[in-house]
């Protein structure tokens, strides 16, 4: 159960995302048909609002928003605070094949890296802070040192050209999720078992987990090396689905059950959101207690 005093605080980007889904098969150096639709994103936003849908006690930090889009994050019962006055442009564009997997992704997101007035915000004990990293690499220093010592902090690699801004702070980081690309791109390794290895060096207290598509994720958790593959789901929108899993991840661990359930239980729920599943609340999690007992998790023997 959730201690109701706590409160996830998600700190890190909010904006619109736009995904373009391919109609046909595409043709290099042509004209290509697409379906486009938007919606706000941003990972520590997507985070948000799945918690939030969870029925958690949630809050939300970001860079100031047009007032349409602070309507619909407060429509969702998130709390959102500012960092500035200013409204700067910044966006996200999925680019989908006819399955709806990603081909690539377009992010519009220097203004992120502007200095930001960090000591400004309060910091409160016994929370649960979870970061993305598009903030600049000073900022994210700040707000990790800021909060450590009286909070638990998370942080999701959000992307291989960002992941560098935490390799000197994993001392002071608790929980850590990143794929497979992001933990090369950190440790300088050539696969994830040297990877996690490497990680692991700097802080054995450290939860990792490290997913890789459809292939096996690994984790590291109190001394154990977990690892399990997602079921085989039929794709339709992989969009937003590491920080759908990552949400739910934090939802399931804070309610301290067992490592292995964590786990599977949130690797369950991001190919839930693959798939398209939409429903209420316990629905969603009726479905995923149902798949997990499907995804078999691994343990090897503690790590010396």
């Amino acid at each position: 159960m959730f201690d109701k005093g706590n409160k996830f605080i998600c700190i890190g980007a909010v904006h619109t995302d736009y995904i373009l889904q391919l109609k046909t098969k595409h043709i290099n150096n042509r004209t290509n048909p697409i379906k486009q639709t938007q919606c706000l994103g941003g990972v520590a936003y997507n985070i948000a609002e799945k918690l939030s849908f969870l029925n958690l006690k949630t809050e939300l930090i970001s860079l100031n928003c047009q007032k349409n889009n602070i309507e619909k994050i407060s429509k969702n019962k998130i709390t959102f605070k500012a960092l500035n006055l200013e409204i700067y442009d910044r966006s996200y564009t999925s680019v989908l094949n006819t399955k709806g997997e990603m081909i690539l992704g377009l992010a519009n997101m220097d203004n992120y890296e502007r200095p930001l007035a960090i000591k400004n915000i309060i910091n409160n004990k016994n929370n649960r802070i979870i970061l993305d990293l598009n903030f600049s690499l000073k900022s994210i220093k700040s707000l990790v040192s800021k909060y450590s010592s009286l909070n638990t902090i998370c942080v999701c690699g959000t992307s291989v050209y960002k992941v560098y801004k935490i390799k000197k702070l994993l001392h002071k980081i608790n929980i850590l999720i990143l794929n497979k690309q992001e933990s090369l791109n950190l440790s300088n390794k050539k696969n994830i078992k040297d990877a996690l290895k490497f990680i692991i060096t700097k802080n054995k207290n450290l939860t990792v987990v490290i997913t890789n598509g459809k292939n096996y994720v690994k984790a590291y958790h109190n001394k154990n090396i977990y690892s399990c593959k997602p079921l085989k789901t039929n794709i339709k929108n992989e969009n937003k689905a590491g920080d759908v899993m990552s949400a739910f991840f934090y939802y399931y661990f804070f309610q301290k059950l067992n490592f292995a359930s964590v786990l599977s239980k949130s690797i369950a729920a991001g190919s839930l959101h693959v798939s398209g599943f939409i429903s209420t609340k316990i629905n969603y999690l009726k479905m995923i207690d149902e798949l997990s007992e499907k995804i078999k998790v691994r343990i090897k023997k503690s790590v010396r």
